[in-house]
């Protein structure tokens, strides 16, 4: 796990574990072993470096679940024998130093990093701060300002920067880790005999400007503002305070060690490190090992918003595509409208013009599939309106008109694939995919698998998805997939939540409270209230027997109250985007309840997190008991990346599993007691597999404590 040797009178150590180098107990222990070889050997100095891809980018995330990164030497052991070693320390940083890599470099005396390298603290993405020094070493070293925002952030930073910040000592042209290693040792060798006390991270003093009460004080707030409820950011403020403030670097080490485990014990990291692994896991697809076709172009069938920004995803990452509609004055403005988008890019400085001409000579533009153009695609998504018949017309000509084994992908967001496929000879190369709006802007990508689908289709657009940055989740076919089946019955309770007491603000900020940028209600207004109310009236059988129809929503899209398009929804936005209370909507509800003979009341935050949140997760047990989804940690994807679930409580099912008061054996008896005195709709029939898991929970729950051993 980690080689020494002799070059001159420099020592070499170096790091291998693939695939990163992550910095696991035989590493750490490897390290120590080398400095050791070092001392023994009489060397001037010791250069630490990665083999392979990169210097070590970070501790091994699967040790924090088994407890392994506590087992000794631990990271902070490690790093400390580095503080203190008898000779010249030089860190050889290619790759990404990330995490744990970083705080190992940061213990280094000397830092070369190469001009292609990365460095950062990342670990506030998994609820957690630096917790081997990094909050001591990093503010003495460039300020806690800089210091702070880098581990907030949890932003990597490129080797200009860190030179500048003062983080890397010489930036040197080679990019591969033997290049850089072989630089680092010349400068090793250039270097005095014996330790410079100065460079010793750990020794040097820490000034705050303008005093610590008000300079904390104020990023302290700073981070509150910036952590969507997170504590992980207020946490390494803190961190880095106790660097300012303990009598001793030991006394600030302690402090860090103390805030890192009450992260490490808390719900936040377990949610967010949740995450991580779960976003590892979408692109596997379980029983399907076929290679993907190659995507060297696309074509995008309808013009409109959504046609547009899936058009701008292919560009973006230099793929040419096809905008195919049959109105030029269309393509007209929807031209010009990706044109607008991309100078506002360049304008913010996030588009150079070169990238923006890039980008535009990737799109062209035809009236008609029988443009030669598009018969070479190898891609087609067609974006047309939500019409079944509209979107099978479309695909009988794509049959006529594609090459063989050109896939056939639809951005319908809760029609069937399969009769949408049955217009074609070949149903094995169709599949869905819907793209979240704005399609340019939004990352998750749902990739739904008919029933004929191939495994070389599947595995074809869930690299697409990949290749265009998207988050993209395999769903199997059936109304609404993952995201849109499970949203149908918040929305509907949202609906006779109102009917039965609320106005809007009433259910949407119970909502919000929890996290999600938006309720339900605001969330109708953006996407557009017509838009579930066309569903409805196109699929007439989307309600069975048992369920409750949502007419309230009925009454106000036929009322032109379609939401932010109307200026007008649920919310009044005469003023703009911000959603403002309307008396006529208030009047207008209590009036409906009237009509429909219901005797309005009080209803509790509780209660309306409940009967929003509850059918949701009770839905993505039954797309998991159906096979809709592949996996509970998928859900969580979809949700987090197409819904703004907040990151901190992992995603429904893992909130409902982990998080909300009572797990699972609650939620099965509060959707049977809810079910009980709401009977709106089948949602509320738990899924045998919740019963099933709920019972395995109480289960485990009651399970006496093993006995103490005695001696």
């Amino acid at each position: 796990m980690a080689t020494f040797k002799l070059i001159g009178r420099v020592g070499l150590l170096k790091i291998s574990s693939p695939p990163v180098n992550a910095l696991g107990l035989a590493v750490r222990k490897g390290i120590v072993d080398g400095i050791a070889q070092a001392e023994k050997a009489g060397a001037k100095a010791l250069v630490l470096a990665g083999d392979g891809v990169t210097f070590p980018a970070g501790a091994d995330i699967a040790e924090f679940a088994t407890g392994g990164h506590r087992t000794q030497p631990t990271l902070g052991e490690v790093i400390e024998r580095l503080d203190k070693a008898s000779m010249p320390t030089v860190a050889a940083m290619h790759g990404t130093a990330l995490g744990g890599g970083l705080e190992v470099a940061l213990a280094c005396h000397w830092r070369v990093m190469s001009k292609a390298a990365k460095c950062g603290l990342p670990e506030v993405h998994l609820g957690l701060l630096p917790g081997a020094g990094g909050t001591q070493r990093l503010p003495r070293l460039i300020g806690c300002a800089p210091a702070i925002k880098i581990m907030t952030s949890g932003a990597p930073l490129g080797a200009a920067e860190a030179a500048k910040l003062g983080l890397a000592d010489e930036v040197v042209a080679a990019v591969d880790g033997e290049g850089v290693a072989e630089a680092a040792v010349g400068f090793a060798e250039a270097l005095a005999d014996g330790v410079d006390p100065s460079r010793v991270v750990s020794a040097r003093p820490l000034e705050v400007e303008g005093g610590v009460e008000a300079f904390f004080g104020a990023a302290r707030e700073g981070a509150r503002k910036a952590a969507k409820g997170e504590l992980a950011p207020l946490l390494i403020v803190d961190a880095v305070r106790a660097a300012a403030e303990a009598p001793s670097f030991e006394a600030g080490l302690s402090r860090e060690s103390e805030l890192f485990a009450q992260l490490a014990a808390g719900p936040e990291a377990r949610a967010l490190q949740h995450v991580f692994f779960a976003e590892r896991q979408i692109s596997k697809v379980v029983g399907v090992d076929a290679p993907p076709r190659p995507i060297e172009s696309a074509a995008v069938i309808g013009a409109g918003t959504m046609g547009g920004g899936i058009a701008m995803c292919f560009a973006n990452k230099g793929i040419p595509v096809t905008l195919v509609d049959k109105s030029p004055e269309a393509l007209e403005t929807r031209i010009g409208g990706i044109r607008a988008a991309y100078e506002a890019n360049v304008a913010k400085g996030k588009l150079s013009e070169d990238k923006l001409g890039a980008r535009m000579r990737c799109i062209s533009t035809a009236t008609s599939l029988d443009d030669p153009a598009c018969s070479t695609a190898d891609l087609y998504v067609e974006a047309v309106f939500e019409r079944l018949e509209l979107k099978k017309a479309i695909f009988k000509e794509l049959d006529a008109i594609a090459k063989p084994g050109a896939l056939l992908c639809t951005n319908t967001s809760t029609l069937d694939i399969d009769k949408i496929a049955s217009a074609t000879s070949r149903p094995q190369d169709v599949c869905g995919t819907h793209f979240f709006s704005p399609a340019n802007i939004m990352p998750l990508l749902e990739n739904v698998r008919g029933s004929a689908s191939s495994g070389e289709t599947l595995a074809t657009v869930m690299a697409m998805g990949k290749k265009l940055g998207k988050k993209a989740v395999l769903a199997g076919n059936c109304f609404g997939f993952i995201g849109n089946r499970m949203i149908e019955g918040y929305c509907r309770e949202s609906y006779f939540l109102l009917e039965e007491g609320c106005v809007p603000r009433d259910v949407d900020a119970p909502v919000r409270a929890l996290g999600l940028a938006m309720g339900p209600l605001q969330m109708q207004d953006l996407a557009g209230i017509d838009i579930g109310y066309n569903i409805r009236k196109d699929q007439p059988d989307l309600y069975g027997p048992a369920d409750r129809y949502p007419l309230l929503a009925d009454r106000i899209a036929e009322a032109g109250r379609l939401g932010q398009k109307t200026k007008a929804g649920w919310y009044d936005y005469a003023a703009g985007r911000n959603p403002v209370d309307d008396p006529w909507v208030a009047d207008f509800i209590e009036k409906f309840s009237a009509e429909q003979g219901v005797t309005r009341r009080a209803i509790s935050a509780e209660e309306v997190l409940d009967r929003c949140m509850l059918p949701m997760v009770n839905e993505g047990f039954k797309c998991l008991e159906e096979g809709i989804a592949q996996r509970e940690s998928d859900i969580d994807i979809v949700f987090l990346y197409g819904y703004g679930f907040p990151r901190r409580l992992g995603g429904p099912m893992h909130w409902a599993r982990h998080i909300r008061e009572g797990g699972l054996p609650k939620l099965a008896a509060d959707l049977q007691r809810y079910g009980a005195e709401h009977p709106n709709g089948t949602y509320w029939t738990p899924s045998a597999l919740l019963l099933e898991e709920a019972a395995v929970a109480a289960e485990a729950e009651a399970a006496p404590e093993p006995a103490a051993a005695t001696a």
